[in-house]
């Protein structure tokens, strides 16, 4: 039962750095396209742990709502630097989301997002890739707030970011590992004009794998360049 779960925990504590460019196309009053390329890496050795690419279609529903489609394709690298087998699995990613920004004054603002993931992993066996794909949801909640530390906010502001975001595990192939993992953020974005931006921040990752008893906790390094692209008529 649950006793036997909770004695045998097992917590792997790993560290990591991710780099991520983030591309942001307004081409229309409501309409949005944003595009993502976030490489994740260890730093024991160097190694290669995960590859997203995310895609998404952005319409705001009224001035605070909008709502969004995308596509993620992903590779995941062993979830461990020193593993011995070199298992690359590709996911494929459907999402949806909602995302509601509420003003606080001039200087903070509080943002929700609600994303549903439909996960298609590559079927594997922990060695080799096997035929087809197992299917799962997850429901992440995120809630961020967006301090502006400068006098006022211009082409060169600097905002204080931080965020928790708590994902959820559905679907018949889930059994010990509902919860997925919650992720603590912290960062600083500098902007550097209207196009350019920088982000350096620190996450804390927790994660619980599919066997219900052994844990990822994970301290990140994340650097993000935002690159805006007006093309508005």
């Amino acid at each position: 039962g649950y006793k036997t779960i909770a004695q045998q925990k097992e917590v792997t504590h790993q560290t990591l750095y991710w780099t991520r460019y983030y591309n942001q196309l307004n081409f229309h009053p409501r309409w949005t396209w944003h595009n993502e390329i976030d490489n994740r890496r260890f730093v024991q050795a160097n190694t290669q742990h995960h590859l997203i690419i995310h895609s998404h279609l952005h319409y705001k529903v009224l001035p605070n709502v909008d709502i969004a489609a995308g596509f993620t394709y992903s590779r995941q690298s062993p979830q461990s630097p020193d593993a011995t087998v070199n298992l690359v699995v590709p996911e494929l990613r459907p999402f949806q989301e909602v995302n509601l920004t509420v003003p606080f004054g001039k200087r903070l603002v509080l943002a929700q997002r609600l994303r549903v993931d439909e996960r298609f992993i590559h079927r594997n066996n922990g060695k080799q890739l096997l035929d087809g794909y197992d299917f799962n949801f997850r429901i992440r909640l995120r809630a961020q707030a967006i301090v502006l530390l400068s006098k006022q906010s211009t082409d060169h502001s600097t905002y204080l970011k931080i965020a928790n975001e708590l994902m959820v595990n559905a679907g018949k192939n889930i059994t010990l590992n509902q919860f997925d993992q919650n992720r603590i953020y912290v960062g600083l974005e500098q902007n550097l004009g209207k196009k350019l931006a920088f982000e350096l921040g620190y996450l804390h990752w927790y994660q619980q794998r599919s066997s219900g008893y052994q844990f990822f906790d994970r301290d990140i390094t994340r650097l993000t360049i935002y690159h805006r692209i007006n093309i508005k008529s």
